[in-house]
């Protein structure tokens, strides 16, 4: 074997307290070589970021994702120094997001660096810390290890006010239906947990031709050294192999089941549209379409879409098609603004049909308040014959490109000045106050005249808010009442994104949605991907150009029926509690990490403390 750097780590903590028993450790240690010097730790962290290239849409490759971090879980299992560890694990985590987060520099360059450099990247040494605590310490195989602690990272970076649901590891297995199924018991984390035990389990085979440790004679009695450790056994490969197919049998067939189960109705009718407008910050983008041209595009899509299809219940615009606020407060504030309501309400008297649209609302607030006026995210549902339109605030609003922290602290205003109105920030250019206010109810529409028989029930998901587990859920379900809709509809408008890759992985995370809560989407955004996703996660009547793979930029319309659903899925009721049950055992297992450096610490000092001279 080459000879490599050694790192006589052992034999310095024995020299504290014994002299001769350090000799006797480093002599030990010198005869054991190092099996992974620093390039090839930086070798194996590269394997896993090629291994992840094709892992998300709008390729997919599903078969990658059960071996992608195994390469990494071999490099933290060999470091015999923490320190190098972590930082391989944080280029590698750098970039991974600088990879596939490279959408976001259509918008801001700037946001999307420090994004994923600052805050993403992060989540990679995060994890590594608990996983070689619970490797090394407590001597428990990567098989267990890294699915409960990958699976609380995920949850994690969703449970925080930056949170960033995307590229999870369970995302990548859209294309393998039978096994995400499995989501609408435990959410996408409980496919994550799948995929990382098998990720574990491989690094675990790896590990057995791989001498990790270097603890040939005993060093001293101090809790969690190597010797400590190195007496504890661990459970057995073959155990750990069994427990591993038991659970991809298990999965497999639960998902085989649940898509032979008969338990879908035909809805309503719906038709979505799609325009192919792309945007940017700057408002006065010379290259940006013009409100008329916008408008136009939409309205003919609307008539071809009902000529095609007179059945039609419901038209769906998407989030924001263009600039117009149709909120009664606004109108009654400016009578003058209230167009576009009169047209909407004229289009569904003369058509019977009912209409969604995106669109913004404007609250006034009494004189000396600040801010002067609350403006809203909105979606408006327009019925015939009704004077006033259903109306829905959005709830989550995404952090900086519709609000920035601290907007109404006083303690904190110099914050958001700071970042609201700093040059990394393109939408506070000029001083410009953008920031919105969020919506305070998961508000449900009824959908009058609907030729399935029944008044349709669903709610409206803007934006992002689609891929935010936890708020997708409670629209879904109510604890007091059960499953409260029949189906759920998605805008968006996705033209922030240049045509990349963002508009599909948006279509994989809402899919997700519709497994976990066992409820059909609609899908209407501009510039992609608008369609329908039935309650098992398959996607159908996309807006594509057929024979191409999943893409972004198209204009034009789909019609179908909606799929309806008589289950109640288990997520809906419990929500992330499997999610919440993996966090709180890595919090344990990273407090003890802290409780045994203090200890190891302390006694080092004490064994300094007692040496003579």
């Amino acid at each position: 074997m080459p000879s490599v750097k050694r790192r006589p780590s052992e034999a310095k903590t024995a020299g504290r307290s014994n002299p001769a028993r350090a000799a006797q450790v480093k002599a030990a240690v010198s005869a054991v070589p190092e099996p992974w010097g620093r390039t090839r730790l930086l070798a194996l962290c590269l394997l896993s970021f090629l291994l992840s290239l094709p892992l998300f849409a709008p390729w997919s490759f599903w078969p990658f994702g059960y071996v992608v971090f195994v390469p990494w879980l071999i490099a933290l299992g060999t470091a015999t120094s923490a320190r190098w560890a972590y930082f391989d694990s944080y280029l590698l985590g750098a970039a991974f997001f600088l990879f596939h987060f490279r959408w976001l520099i259509e918008t801001t360059l700037e946001g999307y660096v420090a994004a994923s450099l600052l805050y993403l990247a992060l989540a990679f040494p995060l994890a590594a810390w608990p996983i070689r605590h619970l490797y090394r310490t407590w001597r428990i195989r990567l098989t267990i290890a890294f699915p409960v602690v990958w699976t609380a990272v995920e949850i994690a970076r969703t449970y925080n006010p930056l949170g960033f649901p995307w590229f999870f590891l369970g995302h990548s297995q859209i294309r393998a239906l039978p096994m995400v199924q499995i989501a609408d018991l435990a959410g996408v984390y409980g496919v994550t947990f799948v995929v990382a035990a098998v990720n574990g389990l491989f690094a675990d085979l790896a590990l057995r031709y791989v001498r990790v440790f270097k603890s040939p004679v005993p060093v001293d009695g101090t809790p969690g050294t190597p010797t400590e450790s190195a007496r504890r056994p661990r459970p057995g490969m073959a155990t750990c192999v069994a427990l591993t197919g038991v659970l991809l049998v298990a999965t497999f067939g639960y998902g085989q089941y649940r898509l032979s189960q008969e338990t879908m109705s035909d809805g309503p009718v719906v038709a979505v549209l799609q325009g192919d407008f792309l945007l940017k910050a700057d408002i006065n983008d010379p290259g940006a379409a013009s409100d008329e041209v916008k408008e136009q595009t939409y309205l003919d899509l609307m008539s071809q879409a009902l000529a095609e299809r007179p059945d039609v219940d419901l038209v769906v615009l998407p989030e924001t098609p263009w600039f117009m606020y149709l909120n009664r407060e606004f109108r009654e504030h400016r009578p003058r603004m209230a167009f576009w309501h009169k047209r909407w309400t004229a289009i569904t008297q003369e058509t019977g049909k009912s209409v969604l649209v995106g669109a913004m609302s404007e609250e006034p607030q009494p004189k000396g308040t600040y801010p002067p006026q609350h403006r809203y995210n909105s979606a408006f549902l327009y019925t015939p014959g009704e004077p006033e339109p259903q109306r829905y605030d959005k709830v989550h609003l995404v952090p900086f490109g519709e609000y920035v922290p601290f907007r109404y602290s006083r303690y904190f205003h110099f914050i958001y000045r700071f970042f609201a109105f700093g040059p990394w920030n393109p939408w506070g250019k000029d001083g410009y106050e953008y920031s919105l206010t969020p919506g305070r109810e998961f508000t449900v529409m009824n959908l009058p005249q609907s030729t399935s028989g029944q008044n349709g029930r669903f709610g409206v998901t803007i934006c992002y808010e689609d891929v935010i587990p936890r708020i997708f859920r409670k629209f879904v379900y109510d604890h007091r009442d059960g499953k409260r809709l029949d189906f759920m509809l998605n805008i968006s408008n996705d033209g922030w994104f240049g045509h990349g890759t963002q508009q599909a992985q948006h279509l994989v995370n809402c899919a997700f949605r519709a497994i976990e809560n066992r409820v059909g989407v609609a899908r209407a955004v501009n510039t992609g991907i608008s369609g329908f996703i039935d309650p098992d996660g398959r996607w159908r009547d996309l807006v594509q150009d057929p024979g191409r793979p999943l893409h972004a930029g198209k204009a034009g319309y789909s019609v179908a029926r909606m799929r309806l659903d008589s289950r109640t899925a288990l997520y809906s009721r419990w929500g992330d509690s499997f999610g919440a049950v993996c966090a709180a055992l890595t919090l344990a297992a990273m407090a003890d990490g802290i409780r045994r450096s203090v200890q190891n610490r302390r006694a080092r000092r004490k064994s300094a403390a007692s040496k003579p001279g």
